[in-house]
This record gives C-alpha cells, structure tokens and sequence, in this order.
C-alpha cells in the first residue's frame, strides 16, 4: 500500500479539503441530494442517492492512502462492527477515529480531528446545521462527548499508532494516552484542543471581510477555520456554511511569530513551493478539466509514461492519464485500492518532487485484444442483451459507475447513454462523436 509519513496527518488533511463540498439536489430528490463521492468508490458506486456519511469516510480513507483501515460500506452500522471485528471499538475519541452516532452506530458517521474533555471536533459528509444526518454538506462539527447521539468510535490501525482518550489502552503498544489531543502525538508537539467554533450561513451580498467584522474576528482566524474558501476567498454564494470562532478575537490580526526549527526531511521530501502543493482529489478523475491535469501528465511523461499518450497531455482528464497514473503507481510497488490510477497527496508529491521509481519500459508482450463490437443496434432504446450488461460493468470499473443509481443490467438505459457520453467527452471527442452510442471505437478504448 501507499506508505505515508503520517497516515493520520493524511486522513485529517484530505477530509479537511472537502468542507464545504455541498452535494446537489434535484426537485423532490431525498435531502442527501447526489455527490461526487459513490462514484470514485469501487464497489459503491450503486450507493449514490442516498444517505452518504459512511460513503464519503470511505472515500477520504482512499484518497489518503489508507482504505485498508476503515470499512469500505454504505453502512454505519456494518462500519461500526468491522471494527468490532477487529477489537479496534472504543467508547473514548480517539485522533482519525471514526466516530458514530446514534441507536447502535447506526445513524450518522465522521472522523476525529481533535478532542478535549467536553467535546469532539469532527469533520462529517452529508450533514448540516438543520439536517444533522442527512443535510447533503462537508462540514466542521463540535459535539458533547457525552451526548446520548455519541454511540463510540472506530480506531484505525495507523502504523504510527493511535492518540486516544481510552485509559484502558494506556501504555499498550500502538496506541499513546493522552486527555485531550487536536493532533497525532509527536505531530509539532501540540496537544493543546482546538476551540469552540460557530457556524453562520452566507447571506446575499455578504462578503467573507464582512462576515470576519460582523462576527468580531480576524480575517485569519476565519480563513484558518475554512480551508475551501481560504484559496478563493470571493467565491462564496448565499446559503453556504462559514465556520468561526466561537469566542469573538476583537478583529485583530495576528502578529508573526517566529518559525520553529525545521526538522530532520522525511524519506519523501515536502512539495518546493505552494505550487507544488497536492491540488485536491477533485482536481483529477472523469470530467476534470484543469490545468492539474496537463502538468500531471507533463510529469509523468518525464517519468516514462509517455507511451500512453497518443497526443497531449492537455487539460482534459482522459483514459490515457488513468493509465500513466496507475503505471507509476504500481512502479512503486503500491496495489489495490492504492494504485488506482487516479493522483493522491503521496503520488503527487513523488512527482513533483521527482522522486520514487520511474516506470518501466513496455514489455515485448502484447495486451488482450478487445472481444470483438458486436455492433450498434445492441445498443440502442429498447435493446436487451448481455452485451449492455458487460458494457456497464466496464463503465463502472473505468470509474463512471456515478451515473447508475442500480445497476448495471441488460437493458438499455440513459444512465448507460450518459456514462458513455463521459466517457467519449474523456477521449475528447464531442458532437456526434459524443453522442453517448458506443462504436467500434468507443466499444474498443473500453474495453482495453
């Protein structure tokens, strides 16, 4: 698996770059709306539509590389005993915890990013201040520990060990004790519990200087609070949830204080400059299309995947760059769930820091051919076969699974039309080219 230098500092990171992701909601569609996350999920893709808290754990536990510590489930109460399985359940919060709410775990789910000794402080998918478990928002949250909602928490086994509030695990190898905590232990030496926080919701013509005024807080304490908006600070619009301190600072800007000794570089070293910075999951997959795009295949092109781009790399995120991707995965000597071929933070940061092993050169040995098209009228309204079936099955496993709410099956449906069209528009064709009927073409990069 990916190996990170923490995998705990990963977790919180990637959950943390999702506040504010809000999932759509079409007209009389349950509250949960439909997000982006079932899809990039293998195995939940049926799961969007509906409640989605435990889908988007499992996501978060993917893209950081760790999808091995937390169940991979729609479910909270099956989430709740995959660690029963494992005697990793406790009833104290633990940093990266999962932790679940209501009768047997089975309402609602988060992640712990700290802790103290009246409350958590969580990031959660599918919530929101009027639909606690069911609200269709990335959110920070502040619960009482002690609160009947609060069922117990799921403690996953990061190879640096676990900083829990459990008595009962003091002292025992791979956990370290500690009362209150807003970090892993050792992670800059702080155990000092992040403070209360407020939630405000965005008003029309408010702007992000006027919501830091009106509430008595500097503009850095707010921007500190809510990384999604920190980078595009005037992209806001009325209904959006803003996160603030719950004890007013006066306004004033805090003053630079010294740096604090750099330490010792890690095995992988840190990206050189903001630039360098992981850009975020969203960045990367079908349907992205960005300038993340290009300079990752630029970056793996120099790393010997060029072979699997017949032109480009461009800005269109393609079948091409999921293969380079996964390529350079798997030269590092990452499978499964790590080697997917979509970018996470510890891919990113080996390419633009040019290091980890190049991919190798293709070998003499010629792949598969593609099982033959077996022509267009199997794929039409109407049409009933098992080659719809296969086809959809393909999709799914090419990552356009977000389109079928069940499914696949043998008839011919819109959800097959749209995630053929994506996947058309990826190959960057458009017009009658991506008209969402598979070809010979279309059947043959599929199915490859």
């Amino acid at each position: 698996m990916e190996v990170h230098l923490s995998q705990v500092s990963d977790t919180i990171s990637i959950a943390a770059s999702q506040v504010g992701y809000q999932a759509e909601r079409a007209p009389g569609e349950r509250p949960s709306g439909h997000q982006k996350y079932s899809g990039q999920v293998p195995g939940l893709e049926w799961s969007n539509f509906q409640p989605w808290c435990a889908v988007w754990v499992a996501w978060v536990a993917l893209k950081a590389g760790v999808a091995s510590l937390y169940p991979r489930t729609a479910s909270c109460a099956i989430g709740v005993q995959w660690f029963r399985d494992r005697g990793r359940f406790s009833s104290y919060p633990a940093i990266g915890a999962q932790v679940f709410y209501g009768p047997g775990g089975g309402t609602h789910t988060g992640i712990v990013y700290a802790y103290d000794a009246n409350s958590i402080y969580t990031y959660e998918g599918n919530t929101s201040t009027e639909n606690d478990a069911n609200g269709n928002k990335v959110m920070r949250r502040e619960r009482r520990r002690r609160d009947a909602y609060v069922y117990g928490y799921g403690l996953p086994a990061f190879s640096e060990g676990v900083t829990t509030s459990d008595p009962a695990l003091k002292g025992q190898a791979g956990y370290t004790y500690a009362a209150t905590a807003s970090g892993p232990a050792g992670n800059s030496g702080s155990t000092k519990p992040t403070s209360p926080t407020r939630t405000v919701t965005v008003r029309a013509g408010q702007t992000i200087t006027a919501i830091a005024a009106a509430a008595g807080v500097s503009l850095a304490a707010l921007l500190s609070l809510n990384p999604s908006v920190k980078d595009h600070p005037d992209q806001i619009h009325p209904g959006d949830s803003i996160t603030l301190p719950a004890v007013p600072d006066g306004g004033q800007e805090p003053q630079p204080t010294p740096e604090p000794p750099v330490p010792t570089p890690p095995p992988v070293s840190p990206p050189a400059s903001n630039s360098d910075a992981f850009p975020g999951a969203s960045q990367f997959g079908p349907g992205a299309n960005n300038a993340n795009v290009t300079r990752g295949g630029e970056l793996l092109v120099q790393r010997g995947a060029g072979r699997f781009y017949s032109e480009g790399p461009g800005p269109r995120w393609g079948e091409a760059d999921r293969q380079a991707v996964r390529a350079f995965q798997l030269a590092q000597g990452w499978t499964g769930s790590s080697a997917d071929g979509i970018p996470g933070p510890q891919t990113w940061a080996l390419l633009v820091t040019h290091q980890g092993r190049d991919i190798p050169a293709a070998t003499s040995t010629k792949p598969s051919a593609a099982p033959a098209f077996p022509g267009t009228n199997r794929f039409r309204p109407g049409a009933v076969n098992s080659h719809v079936t296969k086809l959809g099955e393909q999709l799914v496993r090419k990552g356009y699974g977000r389109y079928y709410r069940q499914g696949p099956g043998p008839r011919w449906s819109e959800a097959d039309r749209r995630a053929i069209q994506a996947f058309q528009h990826a190959q960057g064709w458009s017009g009658s080219a991506a008209d969402g009927y598979p070809g010979p073409l279309t059947w043959s990069r599929l199915m490859r």
